[in-house]
């Protein structure tokens, strides 16, 4: 994530309140870990208190205006931690809380710069990391292997990579109404009043894996003069395919692989609109794409 997003640090908290206990991961120093749990400072971060009990991301400026807290943050900063921090706070179904932090070096426009237009993929990856937890720390459900059927799984792993019901259906070829009554006994088995709650507890019983948030990827597309993978073809669980996007950065291995198609047979291939794939990759008309299949 710090390499995705351009930051200095981050790290994820949770919030254990019936056992008072914080778990947590994160990319600080070893020496601050060391002085932060030697000194007991989890008492005393209010950062941890937020989280307990606030629902909205907060700067860290805050807390160095505060006489109380501004030693805390002076002393995370000389040890490396980060001129700026960022603090998400998340919280699953069964109460439980967590808050995921960012942290930065660059200049104050800059970080708020940042953060404006982060802020939206920032709180997905809080929700992943918090669901996540459940499995580490190892909250768990006797729920069986086989207690959802296959339609109900495709439906449940949608839900979980983000996915809302109306394009759940379009992907799958069902009726808005079949998917919701897929998702109704979805929560029924697994005991759950909210489809948050559903996909919480399918982690925790192992019916879902983490890579089960995210696509089933077909294909890769490459920007060749720039040796970067530009987006890709990913699988749902019905017969559809969708393009996604990468952001700049990720660098394409292996070009011999990748060889060039035109849009319109791309399109067609896995019945795509031509006129999107050209808007999301930025092409001309008459340029062509580079693909790798994956499974070739």
């Amino acid at each position: 994530m710090c390499s995705r997003f351009g930051l200095e640090n981050a790290s994820y908290a949770h919030i254990d309140k019936h056992h008072n206990i914080v778990h947590g991961c994160t990319t600080f120093t070893g020496e601050w870990v060391r002085h932060y749990v030697d000194n007991n400072l989890v008492t005393v971060d209010p950062v941890i208190r937020f989280g307990v009990t606030m629902i909205a991301p907060i700067d860290w400026n805050v807390f160095d205006r505060q006489s109380e807290h501004a030693p805390l943050f002076d002393a995370a900063r000389r040890f490396g931690v980060g001129q700026n921090g960022l603090s998400i706070p998340v919280i699953n179904p069964f109460g439980e809380r967590g808050v995921f932090t960012i942290t930065s070096n660059l200049s104050r426009f800059e970080w708020d710069a940042l953060v404006a237009r982060i802020l939206s993929a920032l709180r997905h990856e809080a929700q992943i990391l918090h669901l996540l937890a459940l499995d580490v720390i190892g909250t768990s459900f006797n729920f069986r292997s086989d207690a959802l059927s296959d339609q109900e799984m495709g439906v449940l792993k949608m839900l979980a990579s983000g996915l809302i019901p109306p394009v759940i259906a379009s992907q799958m070829g069902f009726s808005s109404g079949t998917v919701d009554a897929l998702i109704a006994s979805i929560e029924t088995k697994l005991k759950s009043q909210t489809t948050e709650q559903a996909v919480a507890r399918a982690v925790s019983a192992g019916l879902l894996k983490w890579t089960d948030f995210f696509a089933d990827p077909v294909a890769e597309l490459v920007d060749v003069e720039r040796q970067t993978l530009c987006g890709g073809i990913v699988h749902w669980s019905g017969r559809s395919h969708e393009l996604i996007t990468f952001e700049e950065g990720r660098t394409a291995r292996n070009l011999d692989s990748f060889r060039a198609v035109q849009v319109q047979n791309l399109a067609k291939d896995f019945n795509l609109n031509a006129e999107e794939i050209i808007e999301k990759l930025g092409l001309n008309r008459d340029q062509s794409v580079w693909i790798r299949y994956i499974n070739e």
